[in-house]
């Protein structure tokens, strides 16, 4: 089976119709009227950001929703992605029906669709690509450079759920359910697109993201720990050790969304908080000069990393 063959087993069912039943050498698509288009992309490669031999739909889902949650910090809605697989050449078709599998599902859970994209066979590990397309009002989306003095700092759920689900720590983090399927907070994005001045999404690492936000708003942050949300179960396990404080800190994969907004607007953003049934946590406030200072019980912590980098 050649790789038109493969398209037109596994993806081209998949597809929109912006995706031209993927007979085309590209998408085509149109924005309404008055809405903006915006654009993200991640890869995930084989032992990486997934253990070796694991091409199945967990994966698909996993690639899927981590470029969602992107477009969630942006306050954007999802419309289809483009998608880039470089499969190893000795891989089973029983994969790739499992990978088409989980895209599937996403598909129908976030209302998405396949636009296009290409596939390869390579000497190597797996490399999975995919382009999230969403849309948003004109001059809405919320950028990572807005953040001022004095505007409140926010974080939507809570943290650790990445590592408890990568590690297996408890029964109500369930690896496949919170490492493999992070949910992408789109149900909070008229909170982010009426009230955020800056946003991103913890992927990389808490302390790693606040201060990507900070350095470009060029703001200073002040991190209250002793204000984070933490479910039993994770609350147990950090008064097991002082230093686990860190590893939740650090270790991303968590795809919350961390965002700012002035602090007259603390009333508007909790009630609509409280009408979605979902938490939103004030954690900490910007100020001026450089720099983020993540406290607990009122002393500053100190990172050998802030979060996953490449390269590094």
């Amino acid at each position: 089976m050649n790789e038109f063959d493969l398209i037109a087993k596994y993806f081209a069912p998949l597809a929109g119709p912006e995706g031209l039943k993927l007979k085309d050498d590209a998408a085509h698509f149109s924005p309404p009227a008055g809405f903006d288009v915006v654009l993200t992309k991640d890869t995930m490669v084989e032992a990486v950001h997934f253990p070796a031999g694991r091409y199945g739909s967990e994966v698909a889902e996993r690639l899927l929703r981590v470029n969602l949650s992107d477009l969630a910090a942006k306050g954007a809605t999802p419309r289809g992605y483009l998608l880039s697989i470089a499969w190893p050449k000795n891989v089973d078709h029983v994969h790739m029906q499992d990978f088409a599998n989980g895209l599937k599902s996403s598909n129908e859970k976030f209302k998405i669709s396949l636009w296009g994209g290409d596939t390869v066979a390579i000497d190597g590990p797996a490399v999975f690509t995919a382009t999230l397309v969403g849309t948003m009002p004109e001059g809405l989306s919320v950028t990572r450079s807005g953040a001022r003095p004095g505007h409140d700092i926010y974080l939507t759920g809570y943290l650790g759920k990445g590592y408890f689900g990568l590690k297996g720590l408890s029964k109500q983090h369930v690896k496949n359910d919170l490492f493999y399927k992070p949910a992408p907070r789109l149900e909070l994005r008229t909170i982010i697109r009426t009230w955020a001045s800056a946003s991103i999404d913890v992927s990389d690492g808490f302390a790693a993201d606040i201060s990507h936000l900070a350095e470009t708003s060029s703001v200073s942050a002040v991190i209250e720990t002793d204000e984070l949300y933490w479910p039993d179960d994770i609350q147990k396990w950090l008064a097991n050790d002082s230093g686990r404080l860190n590893i939740l800190l650090t270790h991303g994969d968590d795809y919350e969304v961390l965002f700012t907004a002035h602090p007259d607007h603390r009333d508007e953003i909790q009630k609509a908080a409280q009408t979605l049934d979902f938490k939103v946590q004030l954690i900490g406030r910007c100020g001026l000069g450089q720099g983020v200072t993540i406290t607990s019980e009122g002393h500053p912590l100190a990172f050998e990393q802030t979060g996953y980098k490449h390269f590094q």
